[in-house]
């Protein structure tokens, strides 16, 4: 089943006292003590504030920290691999295993 996405664009910068300029600001400013928009407001304040959620927000942080170093690590293998440098010295550099390295050269597997 097809579903219909819509993608709206608002300038932020735009405070004509509107809801959605409020929403903007709050999105802008972040600040957790501020209970304007409800049910997303009590969702900012337990994930910044509060002790669960502030562990969660480090959990979820780590994470794409972990995604970002694997990929910049992926694109640097990538490159030394079109400069000529040989599998097992990539993945010393990269700290990753040469089967992880030949996987992400499209390589077979020796």
């Amino acid at each position: 089943m097809m579903t219909e996405k819509n993608v709206v664009f608002v300038n932020a910068a735009v405070d004509d006292g509107s809801e959605v300029a409020k929403m903007m600001r709050y999105f802008k400013e972040a600040d957790p003590d501020d209970m304007s928009q409800g049910d997303l407001s009590k969702r900012v304040h337990y994930l910044k504030c509060e002790k669960g959620g502030y562990k969660e927000m480090c959990e979820v942080a780590e994470k794409i920290y972990e995604q970002g170093e694997m990929e910049n690590a992926k694109k640097m293998a990538i490159s030394l691999h079109e400069s000529g440098v040989a599998e097992d010295i990539i993945a010393k550099a990269a700290n990753v295993s040469v089967e992880l390295v030949r996987k992400w050269l499209g390589l077979q597997l020796a």
